[in-house]
């Protein structure tokens, strides 16, 4: 086994206090008190169990179902052709079929699915309910790759991928094992046991099968949370990972400004789609408030979460920093206050050069008024 395999996955758990409505609890409180309103059921279900509107023309409203239209795909005549449902019901009926079609249930793989839905279901309203299609898709395992480089910088790690016709900045991610995620926690009771799986991603993110520049220092397990919950079935595994910056950068798939120039300049149509992009911590703040960039909110919270666990200690570990600065200065301030005086005005002079002719004169104030009416400390010897 490589060292890469006996890393230690941490665990990142909540700490302090939370918003008291921020919470599980309330939230479950308010979605009890709108279920007999906002019930969800499939439509098949639908159309056995209540039929309170029939799927009829596309007239919609309280009339029927339809709020879209579904288009089959067909050859006909050796043509490849369109048809929606109602020609496609005038079709087999022609044929003198007994079929009536009412809708497409489900269409995809067991990790994504398209079908049709009723929202809104009140059953004590026949006709409530409208009717949509729902994307769903299977379980990920999300990865954020980070690296701290020798100066104490964070740098992200993202992808350049194709998303629905468009190039976006993504995340690293697979489908995760369904089996494992259907009790929801189950997979992460032993989330050490997911290191070899971490690692192959890893590697299949750089194509490096010898994992050469795949140095991991880290991995810190983030959570299972429902990433747009919209539409993704089960709770995603997410994992930050971090890899030894040096080590890293040496990857042939790390895409710079400066790579990206020498591309240019010898013609290599290589392209960029998969490549990792190196943003250090400054960029990716500045790519969070671009509103001209295309962001999947869900595919950035690993990055997020990392950023966030950065900072926070970053800032504890600057408080410990200003209380012991502060104690030293006060502790300064009452052994030599002539001392402390001067180095206070030291720094305001730096601070505002344009002041510099008015703190000299309250320094000489304080220092007088200090020794005495003299700018030299009282040296007789006490009697």
């Amino acid at each position: 086994m490589s060292e890469n395999e006996h890393f230690v996955i941490e665990r990142s758990k909540p700490e302090g206090e939370s918003h008291a409505l921020a919470h599980q609890g309330v939230l479950d409180m308010i979605t009890e008190q709108n279920a007999s309103k906002q019930e969800v059921i499939r439509l098949v279900d639908y159309l056995k169990n209540v039929a309170g509107k029939p799927r009829g023309k596309a007239t919609g409203g309280k009339e029927d179902l339809n709020s879209h239209n579904e288009e089959f795909i067909l050859r006909q005549g050796g043509e490849i052709v369109l048809f929606s449902l109602s020609q496609l019901q005038s079709l087999l009926q022609d044929r003198g079929l007994d079929v009536e079609i009412l809708g497409v249930q489900s269409i995809g793989n067991e990790n994504q699915t398209v079908e049709a839905v009723v929202q809104g279901l009140n059953r004590d309203n026949p006709q409530s309910g409208y009717e949509r299609p729902v994307v769903s898709e299977g379980p990920h395992m999300i990865l954020a790759p980070y690296a701290v480089d020798k100066k104490g910088q964070l740098h992200l790690f993202r992808t350049i991928q194709m998303r629905t016709g468009e190039a976006v900045i993504d995340t690293p991610r697979g489908f995760a094992e369904k089996k494992q995620l259907e009790n929801g926690e189950q997979m992460y009771e032993e989330i050490e046991k997911n290191g070899e799986k971490i690692t192959g991603n890893m590697k299949r993110i750089v194509s490096e099968e010898s994992g050469d520049a795949l140095k991991i220092k880290k991995v810190v397990y983030l959570g299972s949370p429902r990433l747009n919950s919209s539409f993704v079935v089960s709770k995603s595994a997410i994992f930050g990972v971090e890899v030894d910056y040096d080590t890293f950068m040496k990857n042939k798939k790390i895409i710079t400004q400066k790579e990206l120039e020498r591309r240019r300049k010898v013609f290599e149509h290589e392209g960029i789609v998969g490549d990792v992009l190196d943003i250090p911590l400054s960029e990716y703040i500045n790519y969070k408030r671009d509103s001209k960039l295309s962001k999947d909110m869900a595919a950035d919270f690993g990055t997020d979460t990392v950023v966030i666990n950065f900072l926070a200690e970053n800032l504890d570990k600057s408080k410990r920093v200003l209380s012991k600065l502060g104690k030293t200065r006060r502790t300064f301030k009452r052994e030599n206050p002539a001392g402390y005086a001067k180095h206070i005005a030291q720094e305001a002079k730096y601070a505002n050069p344009e002041k510099e002719e008015e703190i000299d004169e309250k320094l000489t104030a304080y220092l007088s008024k200090l020794y005495g009416g003299s700018l030299k400390p009282n040296t007789r010897p006490k009697k």
